[in-house]
């Protein structure tokens, strides 16, 4: 297989066009999502500990209350980037 020499000296010049590699933008988009899909994956991992708890109702109320919150102030920084980086 050819090699392009000019994506090994250049890496930011490499587009999808080129032979499907990835860009330095594609990478961070990449890495963007694992980071939320890694919030998404521990906020339902707190929510299924928390139910499964013997806590009482008025308590993991406020505790679901609190992890929604702690859960939207952790996402919100990286949902601005990826939508930033999309465009």
């Amino acid at each position: 297989m050819p090699v392009d020499k000019d994506a090994l000296t250049y890496p930011d010049s490499a587009t999808d066009g080129d032979g499907g590699m990835l860009t330095e933008k594609d990478l961070k988009i990449l890495w963007v999502a694992r980071t939320l899909t890694n919030i998404d994956f521990q906020f339902g991992e707190d929510i299924l500990c928390l139910e499964r708890s013997g806590i009482e109702i008025e308590q993991k109320q406020y505790i679901e209350r609190q992890l929604l919150l702690k859960y939207r102030e952790r996402r919100e920084p990286y949902q601005k980037l990826l939508e930033s980086l999309r465009i």
